[in-house]
């Protein structure tokens, strides 16, 4: 399987605006976007128990609990660790996205994500998940009592069970 090489000529590399974030262009979101569709069929394609044991969270809708869309882990020996969302939406089927992109900053390629189900449509905060991602993927050598306050509310709340309810504040409910 062909592993993930950055071009040489992509422009810009490494290019950063007056605040010292990384610029975004065309080009990048586009390979991006390659590299998620890549790495969600290679995901997809794997024995559902497989899926199980790389999902590190869900998200679920906040009213019915339906399954939203999952963050998955590759590691790559090669390269740096991916983290993966895969989502649906209701509309046009699914969503993928890279979370921690190199030469995004390691912000995403997008702001947000968005999602639904037959309850209602809403936008997953890539912060949200980076969030989440954290909590659950950093070791930490102290109780989650000591350290799980300094994250939002909903990641405090699904910590331990791994599943991410969206917030009303970025959920619509279809009436």
């Amino acid at each position: 399987m062909r592993e993930f090489v950055r071009r040489e000529g992509a422009e810009p590399y490494n290019v950063r605006d007056g605040h010292g974030h990384p610029v975004r262009t065309l080009g990048n979101r586009r390979e991006c976007q390659a590299e998620s569709d890549r790495l969600a069929g290679w995901f997809l394609g794997l024995h559902p128990t497989t899926q199980r044991k790389l999902t590190v969270f869900v998200v679920r809708c906040p009213v019915k609990g339906c399954l939203l869309g999952r963050v998955f882990r590759r590691g790559d020996p090669l390269a740096a660790v991916r983290y993966v969302w895969l989502g649906v939406a209701w509309a046009r089927g699914g969503t993928a996205g890279i979370l921690n992109w190199a030469w995004d900053g390691g912000r995403g390629s997008k702001e947000f994500m968005v999602t639904g189900c037959a309850h209602g449509g809403g936008n997953v905060e890539f912060g949200l998940l980076h969030g989440m991602v954290e909590a659950l993927d950093s070791p930490q050598s102290t109780a989650p009592q000591e350290w799980l306050h300094r994250y939002d509310e909903p990641v405090q709340r699904g910590y331990a069970r791994r599943t991410l309810m969206l917030p009303d504040t970025h959920w619509q409910t279809w009436t």
